[in-house]
């Protein structure tokens, strides 16, 4: 009964934001890729094929859900190397990164919570499981999933603390939904606790650790990593990465950058905003600094760039690239983390520029990776500032100690080496619930897309 209350409140919804959908998506271009596929209308080539096979479906909502995957992908391949794996996400970015990952055989933006959407994409792709990373809670992709005998698991579960708290507003209504999961796979026991809090059952909960330590190890296996000499960077500059950042933040990183550069001549500052619809805005906002700007995307993979050419500032207007980048870094800043406006705050994944051994510095507002930045903390790998002139402070600091950057650098990986296992512990979860078996096995009589 409360599914059906709730598909009439979200039809309602849907209907009276149907406008302002397609608006939006006409104006701004920010629904049009995709747009059938919300809708559940999936017409790309690895359809038949993979729903042939009975895939596994993985959900990540995003770039950094989807960062995530790769150690999974690669156990998923080794246990099951007949079954296809499939992933949705919510977003263009997360797309982008979707259909760079080896080992997966389609992607696709995962349909509106409607729940004849659903069962759409249900009856075309025909999966043998549904993974759901992180904690999006959509109650018809969960209900109807598990009404067609499809199990449903959450894992890396994570429950921020304002989520938490509408969380616990409509603990009502979530309880039903949490009734569904075969198992909630959370990163730590606050999560775990906190979900329990939300109306999980005790029985379905497990703790099995974060997922973003093992995909941060990873890193270091990467191949064709850009270099400085592409652009126009010398060994002995000094470069400051400032990855992920929102508005706000470049005016406040170009002002410390006027601020080091008199006393560090070999400087660089390369900025790498969050999302692409931003790169032309900051773009311009270095040239109105008056500052000479150099754009990643003008280089030439292989070529060295002559460094008399070479800007103070580099602009990284490309996605895919600044977990790499961060190799090159001297020290890397970690944006949405200052908290200047309301959207740029929770921080971004400090991870990444850890597995290269890089020091670490970000503001204060890393709510979205607390415990990540404790450990990072505690074993001396991070440095937190609380306003632009400790930012300026701290930068020139570290610039001037090498040994002290590479100090933090080793102490930031150490933190990773310790917290791996996992996506061991995640690949036995899956195959408690899917144990290996041939992908040609036959469907059951009872299998509501038997008919298609």
């Amino acid at each position: 009964m409360w599914l059906f209350f709730y598909n009439i409140m979200v039809h309602i919804a849907f209907v009276a934001c149907l406008p302002w959908l397609v608006w939006k998506a006409w104006r701004t271009g920010k629904f049009k890729e995709g747009f059938g596929e919300r809708f559940g209308h999936l017409s790309a080539g690895w359809v038949p094929s993979s729903a042939a096979r009975r895939p596994i479906w993985i959900h990540a909502v995003s770039v950094g859900e989807a960062q995530m995957l790769p150690p999974i992908l690669e156990r998923l391949s080794r246990v099951y190397p007949d079954v296809p794996v499939v992933v949705s996400t919510n977003t263009v970015t997360g797309q982008a990164v979707a259909k760079s990952l080896p080992r997966v055989a389609g992607s696709f933006y995962v349909p509106l919570d409607l729940s004849w959407a659903v069962r759409k994409v249900i009856r075309l792709l025909r999966p043998r499981l549904l993974v759901i990373f992180e904690t999006e809670i959509w109650p018809n992709l969960i209900a109807q999933n598990t009404r067609s005998d499809i199990p449903v698991i959450f894992l890396n579960g994570r429950i921020g603390d304002r989520s938490f708290q509408k969380y616990l507003k409509i603990r009502f209504f979530l309880r039903r939904i949490l009734q569904f999961p075969r198992v909630l796979g959370m990163r730590s026991d606050e999560d775990a606790r906190r979900i329990l809090a939300m109306g999980a059952p005790l029985d379905r909960v497990r703790v099995l650790g974060n997922l973003k330590f093992e995909s941060a190890f990873q890193l270091v296996h990467e191949q064709n990593l850009p270099t400085r000499q592409e652009l126009g960077i010398s060994d002995e500059a000094l470069l400051i990465v400032a990855g992920s950042t929102f508005p706000g933040e470049e005016e406040m990183l170009l002002m410390v950058f006027k601020q080091l550069h008199p006393k560090n001549p070999r400087l660089r500052l390369l900025v790498a905003p969050r999302h692409p619809e931003r790169f032309e805005e900051v773009a311009q906002l270095i040239e109105t600094s008056g500052l000479p700007l150099h754009r990643f995307s003008t280089r030439s993979p292989g070529t060295v760039k002559p460094q008399s050419d070479t800007s103070p500032i580099l602009l990284l207007d490309v996605m895919g690239q600044l977990k790499k980048i961060y190799s090159l870094a001297t020290v890397v800043f970690i944006g949405k983390s200052m908290g200047l406006t309301p959207s740029g705050c929770g921080g971004q994944n400090p991870l990444e520029p850890a597995a290269w051994s890089k020091p670490v510095v970000c503001g204060k507002s890393m709510q979205n990776f607390q415990e990540v930045v404790d450990a990072l903390s505690h074993e001396g790998g991070l440095w937190t500032v609380d306003s632009p002139d400790r930012l300026a402070e701290v930068l020139d600091h570290l610039l001037s100690r090498p040994e002290e950057c590479a100090r933090m650098g080793q102490s930031a990986f150490r933190v990773i080496e310790r917290s791996l296992g996992a996506a061991d512990r995640c690949l036995e979860v899956i195959q408690e619930i899917l144990p290996a078996q041939p992908a040609h096995s036959p469907l059951q009589r009872n299998e509501p897309f038997a008919s298609g």
